[in-house]
């Protein structure tokens, strides 16, 4: 007993941080602060010295549209999210602007309460498919979206080999869903979206509206710091002669297209995804006037110019 008091007795001294324990991540923290600092300074820039060239009518190519260079070893891959309702609406509008021989392969993210944004792109191809006698689909060609429940009305589609593949993602929160409730969703919704976006890896990804774009844009963004950390730190020598044209392409950068119903305040994912975007896109001069690192888009808004 007296031996099982005195190792009871004995204090066992906290662990203590070294001095230059405490240095060291005090360094890393800062290296990625002003890594990332640099990033969002970057898009920054890029954002409004590309609209200063629009406006200039004399469009210089940035460091973002490089994407777009004929030099490019091989095409886009982007990511276009459909956000249900007019969301979907405006997209397939907006899809038809994108040249199909340099963004593709399509892939298409749905949510999973969404049923009708894949049936309705479907249609719209299907009954777009020929225009006076002659095939269209060449515009559409492997951009016809999978059937996510397998529902297939009969009508003629493309081979399975030439549609493109479509995810689902929970949504960050439901219509009419409690924000101290959406918490919880939003962050399943950033988990998953984070898994997903891993795996595609996308140059590209396009979206437009409703809540769950929100994860979809900052998972793309803490990814594209992560891509950015690992190139940073490759010393290796076999891989330093590849990486200058595997890197011509930064993956996961973002186009965020403000809904057409706003024309003189942003939406609230707008207003959340405002500072990390590559590209913001609205469809109405008073809010260009508004906000300095805005691109207007007159697809479904015609401009007085044209």
């Amino acid at each position: 007993l007296a031996t099982i008091a005195t190792a009871m007795a004995i204090k066992i001294p906290p662990a203590s941080i070294g001095p230059a324990t405490t240095a060291t991540i005090v360094v890393a923290i800062s290296i990625i602060s002003v890594r990332i600092l640099n990033i969002v300074r970057c898009i920054h820039n890029n954002r409004r010295k590309r609209r200063r060239s629009k406006e200039r009518g004399n469009l210089q190519q940035t460091d973002d549209e490089t994407l777009h260079s004929s030099s490019s070893p091989s095409k886009i891959k982007t990511v276009v999210f459909l956000g249900s309702g007019g969301h979907t609406t405006e997209m397939i509008q907006l899809l038809q602007e994108l040249d199909p021989k340099i963004y593709a392969p399509i892939v298409y993210i749905v949510a999973k309460s969404d049923v009708t944004s894949i049936p309705r792109l479907q249609r719209y191809i299907l009954s777009n498919g020929t225009k006076d006698g002659k095939d269209c689909y060449q515009q559409w060609e492997g951009r016809y979206p999978q059937s996510v429940n397998n529902d297939d009305d009969g009508a003629t589609t493309p081979p399975p080999a030439q549609q493109a593949q479509v995810y689902t993602l929970p949504r960050a929160r439901e219509v009419h869903q409690s924000y101290i409730s959406s918490i919880f969703t939003t962050l399943y919704s950033t988990y998953k979206t984070a898994q997903l976006l891993w795996r595609i890896q996308p140059h590209l990804i396009v979206t437009n509206g409703p809540g769950t774009c929100v994860p979809i844009v900052y998972c793309a963004f803490i990814l594209r710091c992560l891509f950015s950390f690992l190139h940073l730190f490759r010393f290796d020598k076999d891989s330093s002669s590849s990486s200058s044209s595997s890197s011509s392409k930064i993956i996961f950068r973002t186009i965020f297209i403000e809904s057409l119903c706003r024309v003189k305040t942003l939406s609230l994912s707008g207003k959340l995804v405002y500072p990390i975007v590559d590209s913001f896109v609205v469809h109405w001069p008073s809010l260009m006037e508004r906000f300095d690192m805005v691109e207007i888009c007159d697809v479904l808004v015609p401009s007085l110019d044209s």
